[in-house]
């Protein structure tokens, strides 16, 4: 079985189009749907990125989340004046 360091040898080699098809594959190997530690939610490995991301900038204060009054509207509906 060729090495990690074989087949990306061989990928560098690949053409411009080459390369982005592979990616393409690529992409859809790699996104399965896992499911989420102690729950039966199921999530694909994107949805798992972009909730990393957020929290990642939650926690260095890029993002300040949002008023209970704007997540009750976004949940529920409701209009508030």
């Amino acid at each position: 079985m060729p090495t990690y360091e074989d087949i990306l040898t061989q990928v560098k080699s690949l053409t411009l189009t080459d390369k982005f098809r592979l990616l393409e594959e690529l992409k859809t190997i790699v996104n399965v749907s896992e499911e989420v530690e102690e729950d039966d939610e199921v999530m694909t490995t994107e949805e798992i990125a972009e909730s990393e991301a957020a929290w990642e900038d939650y926690l260095a204060g890029r993002d300040r989340g949002i008023s209970s009054k704007e997540l009750k509207q976004r949940l529920l509906g409701e209009k508030f004046d």
